[in-house]
């Protein structure tokens, strides 16, 4: 049986990409980290609500 293969990081195309579609709906959204989970963003307003951040979600995940 094949071993699975490890995920791989999010290209830099792929970063930018996700960072702007998340702008155009949250103009305060920022990136908070970047793993081969996904890309995890921030807000503003998580300053105010216990630095609560969004899960965490693969590129392209609805």
């Amino acid at each position: 049986m094949a071993k699975a293969a490890a995920p791989s990081m999010p290209t830099p195309r792929q970063i930018e990409d996700a960072w702007k579609a998340v702008r155009a709906l949250e103009p305060r959204a920022r990136i908070v980290s970047v793993g081969p989970d996904g890309v995890k963003f921030g807000y503003d307003a998580d300053e105010y609500r216990g630095k609560q951040v969004t899960s965490l979600k693969r590129y392209g995940e609805k």
